[in-house]
């Protein structure tokens, strides 16, 4: 068990019992109270009690717009607020409920210059007209209701009903413009009964989904397959079908072709091809040829020079 915690409900039904408790201590609850762990603030509860404020945790009786950042705070938020007393109403004491707002705004709205606004609402009971006054901080938002609106049964006015004990035929009118109304809805709430009823199967519903999504996903997948394979169009010109009179003109075009410049550039680029090195032997003979030839050439130059002089 964690030291010094408790829970509300745990210490009411007795279940907890913390481990500096004794029997010789009092009974469970009065330890708890003393400790301060009554509430699960626990010992901030009673921090101030001394100045009369008790720490509780406060719910917003009403609709109501904070002053300072003019946000509206619904029905049914909770704070923790302080709560003091501040008065009588003849026997009925006079509370006071003083709490900050916690909406987040920029630091140059805030009261005190942080990330929430931090606006101080003060909020009293007002016993005499049965109702919550706000004191500092909010102002309340009128909400009007309307039962057309909401498409509700309206409750009869005392002009209406004074009207209906005087006249019975506007009593008779009303009364089956009543049930018509009652039937009607009595058949649109079984309309939606069966309609609930249809959707409670969500298991069935999610299959049936999920298997429409799969379809449509090798559809997508079959299609963008076969774009694919056809490649990209003739500059976005579509091509006309094939046509067997279309094949025959074709198979009678015959090109002319020059086959000896063909062979000429293939002789060319085959030549272009060949390594320049020769292998060993190949060098060893051109090198032989080439000192026969100088030696020829110098043996023909030695006669010429002989015959001039």
């Amino acid at each position: 068990m964690t030291k010094d915690i408790s829970l509300k409900a745990a210490c009411a039904d007795s279940f907890y019992y913390p481990q500096e408790w004794a029997p010789s201590k009092g009974s469970l609850d009065s330890f708890q109270r003393r400790r301060g762990f009554e509430h699960h603030f626990g010992k901030q509860r009673t921090k101030n009690l001394s100045k009369g404020v008790l720490l509780i945790r406060f719910e917003m009786p009403f609709t109501v717009q904070c002053l300072r950042c003019q946000h509206y705070i619904r029905q049914g938020t909770r704070y923790n607020a302080d709560k003091k007393k501040v008065g009588m109403y003849f026997s009925t004491p006079l509370y006071e409920f003083a709490m900050n707002c916690g909406n987040i705004v920029h630091p140059a709205r805030s009261a005190n210059g942080t990330a929430h606004c931090n606006q101080r609402f003060v909020i009293r009971t007002d016993p005499k007209n049965d109702d919550y006054e706000l004191a500092e901080g909010l102002r309340r938002k009128v909400e009007v209701w309307d039962s057309q609106d909401s498409e509700t049964l309206e409750l009869v006015d005392p002009e209406t009903r004074r009207r209906m004990d005087t006249d019975p035929m506007f009593r008779v009118e009303k009364t089956l413009r009543d049930r018509q109304k009652e039937k009607s809805n009595k058949e649109r709430l079984a309309d939606l009964q069966d309609l609930q009823a249809d959707r409670e199967d969500a298991y069935g519903w999610n299959c049936v989904l999920r298997k429409s999504n799969r379809l449509r996903r090798k559809e997508e997948k079959r299609k963008e397959e076969e774009e694919r394979r056809k490649g990209k169009p003739n500059f976005v010109v579509p091509l006309a079908p094939p046509d067997d009179e279309d094949m025959q003109k074709a198979q009678q075009v015959a090109f002319l072709t020059d086959h000896d410049k063909i062979e000429v550039a293939v002789r060319r680029s085959t030549l272009r091809a060949r390594p320049v090195l020769k292998p060993a032997d190949d060098n060893a003979a051109a090198i032989a040829g080439l000192v026969a030839k100088r030696k020829r050439l110098q043996q023909h130059s030695r006669m010429v020079r002989a015959r001039v002089r």
